[in-house]
């Protein structure tokens, strides 16, 4: 997935067009069965409810296990999305910090036209300029769209999807188990697990296992949609006092394509 050169900004797939509340029940993993009429239901309902965000304010909590030193990461915060107009980009936000070390953060804002990434250790904000739309088109070369863009059929083309029934007492979820095609998305991830909200389809979880081992989770307790957000929440950021702006070489800059399905 080229999208996890942005892996902090996974969470604004949580996206949907109602306002949701999580339940408070954690996912039960079943046993995989592969039932391909399901993954076609499932995908379909869940492009329907991704194609449907047009804002959001959502709260996340990221855990990284490293399988090398058995340590656990956990990283708490909120994201916003505002999906753009026909011929102008999408703007978000994501602000993530680290449990019991409220010191050290991550802080993530795209305005439509750059990505700002602001580097606590350097006291710098590094900027990215970002692929405009083409004429008469929203933005689509960019990550925002897709996450947000990508279509079941897309889907099911670059990575095999097995359907994991629910356990008989599990009335909340659906799952689903990703495996990469590609030699490029292989180097990325092993296996990921995606949980969505039987009520409405909007993820609940996202689960990474990586080439070395580790564990990447995404949690997604609570989701508003749409939320009360306007542009003025993605304006160009403030320079803290001690810090600098980084401009990035446009040659530099990891872009996420949509890549046809391996052969």
């Amino acid at each position: 997935m080229r999208w996890l050169m942005w892996s902090t900004l996974i969470v604004l797939a949580v996206g949907g067009p109602v306002r949701a509340q999580n339940p408070a029940q954690t996912p039960v993993i079943p046993a995989p069965q592969q039932t391909d009429p399901q993954v076609d239901a499932v995908l379909n309902n869940w492009e329907k409810a991704m194609t449907g965000v047009q804002s959001l304010h959502a709260a996340c909590v990221r855990t990284k296990l490293d399988r090398v030193f058995q340590t656990t990461e956990v990283f708490e915060g909120s994201a916003k999305y505002l999906r753009g107009a026909a011929g102008q980009t999408s703007r978000a936000a994501l602000e993530l910090v680290k449990k019991n070390q409220t010191q050290v953060f991550e802080k993530y804002l795209c305005t439509g036209n750059f990505l700002y990434e602001w580097s606590p250790a350097n006291k710098v904000i590094r900027v990215h300029q970002l692929p405009q739309p083409k004429p008469g088109q929203i933005a689509d070369d960019n990550f925002l769209s897709f996450l947000f863009g990508m279509k079941a059929a897309e889907a099911k083309a670059r990575y095999q999807i097995t359907y994991v029934p629910p356990q008989a007492n599990d009335k909340w979820y659906q799952y689903l188990e990703i495996q990469p095609r590609a030699a490029a998305d292989k180097a990325d991830f092993s296996k990921a697990r995606l949980v969505l909200l039987q009520s409405n389809y909007l993820p609940r979880q996202l689960w990474f296992l990586q080439p070395n081992g580790d564990e990447v989770t995404w949690d997604f307790p609570a989701v508003a949609s749409p939320a009360k957000i306007g542009v003025a929440d993605f304006a160009h950021p403030q320079l803290p006092q001690g810090w600098q702006f980084v401009q990035v070489p446009v040659q530099t800059q990891p872009r996420v394509m949509r890549n046809s399905a391996p052969k």
